[in-house]
């Protein structure tokens, strides 16, 4: 049987509760922001509850991604502050397991968080933004579906083959629809205008060809618009009964492009094919730099107002480096050589907080002098 690391023990359940619990808070209070435009977005359409939370779900990949470095760094922080302050750490040094163990086990958790990032990043969240795009254009075209559909009270306007389609709600409690008025502008300037008070929508919903039937219609005829320097051209009034006009569904419904945007399409990792991957690459390294800053900051805080600074400056840090590294990363690309590129950003994130932990790291695992 397997022996598990006794530093691995005593800190991973720990530190993965830790950073559930602060993904999910992190997550729960951005969807909040964006609850109200997504909410009214979806209402429009006369989306349900069931809808607002799938579009939730759907923003959800994008702020995982966000917060999983600044939560490794905080997670990882109070799991081996709380293991130093309660002996735990002490312990095991003095049974013979070197700091070094502790050290190794932050590398595994902030490699194993990168590999995360990358696959949040580079494919679940331009997967759901591709599903976000059709579940909105979907919600849509039902609701287009069933304001035509389904009878009742209109007002509303819609276009149909280059005519379009005005609905009024209806003067009185008794009437089951208002008016319906519709116009149609030739190339030549020419129009036609139809008003009715007596119309229905002949078809069922799920079939492709509905039919507008009009039984008491009044029309109107001009060759042409009024021009103010010109006469008014004269207009043909006639009434009909019984005029329809046939469509498809497919005419009207919005048409949900199936073929990915450039930011829908999951990252392709080959070396100057995708410009995303030099941002992704970046927010990744952003992971085991935070995890390397967590030991950092509990290494530097000590005692007095020391142990209040370290983490928020640690996690200023994070935030620099977040919008700088993929800064320069983005730039770089295309100028320098993957290779060098790639091992530069490694360097550069990684070097001075490693550099740091292998200097003072054995302090890890002694108590803070004068701490009560």
């Amino acid at each position: 049987m397997m022996r598990i690391n006794p530093v691995t023990r005593i800190l991973t359940l720990p530190t993965l509760a830790r950073l559930g619990l602060l993904l999910v808070l992190v997550v729960a209070v951005f969807l909040a922001e964006s609850f109200t435009s997504l909410m009214e977005r979806a209402l429009r359409y006369g989306g349900g509850s069931s809808d607002i939370f799938v579009l939730l779900m759907y923003q959800a990949p994008g702020i995982i991604d966000l917060a999983l470095a600044l939560g490794v760094l905080i997670a990882l922080f109070f799991a081996l502050l709380e293991a130093r302050d309660r002996g735990e750490l002490i312990i095991l040094a003095t049974s013979g397991v070197r700091w070094t163990r502790v050290l190794g086990f932050v590398l595994w958790f902030g490699f194993l968080g990168g590999c995360l990032s990358v696959f949040v990043s580079g494919f679940v969240v331009p997967v759901a933004r591709y599903a976000e795009r059709l579940a909105m254009t979907e919600l849509r075209a039902e609701h287009v579906m069933e304001a035509i559909v389904s009878p009742g009270p209109r007002n509303a306007r819609q276009t149909i083959k280059d005519m379009t389609f005005i609905a009024t709600p209806p003067a009185h409690a008794d009437q089951l629809r208002g008016q319906l008025f519709n116009f149609l502008l030739n190339p030549d300037k020419s129009w036609r205008a139809v008003q009715s008070q007596d119309w229905d929508v002949i078809g069922e919903a799920g079939q492709d060809t509905y039919e507008i039937r009009l039984n008491t219609t009044v029309a109107y005829e001009s060759p042409g618009l009024w021009s103010p320097n010109e006469d008014p051209p004269f207009v043909s009034t006639f009434r009909v009964r019984n005029m329809g006009f046939t469509f498809e569904m497919d005419e009207i419904l919005p048409v949900a492009e199936k073929a990915y945007r450039d930011n829908e399409q999951p990252v392709r990792f080959a070396a100057g094919v995708d410009p995303r991957l030099a941002e992704i690459f970046a927010r990744a390294l952003l992971v085991p730099m935070a995890a390397l800053l967590a030991i950092v900051a509990v290494l530097m805080s000590g005692r007095g107002v020391l142990r209040f600074l370290t983490l928020p400056a640690a996690v200023i840090l994070v935030f620099v480096f977040d919008v700088l590294g993929r800064t320069f990363l983005r730039d770089l690309v295309g100028v320098v050589p993957a290779g060098p590129l790639a091992l530069g950003a490694v360097l550069v994130y990684l070097g001075p907080a490693l550099a740091f932990v292998l200097a003072k790291g054995e302090a890890v695992m002694l108590p803070v002098r004068g701490k009560t």
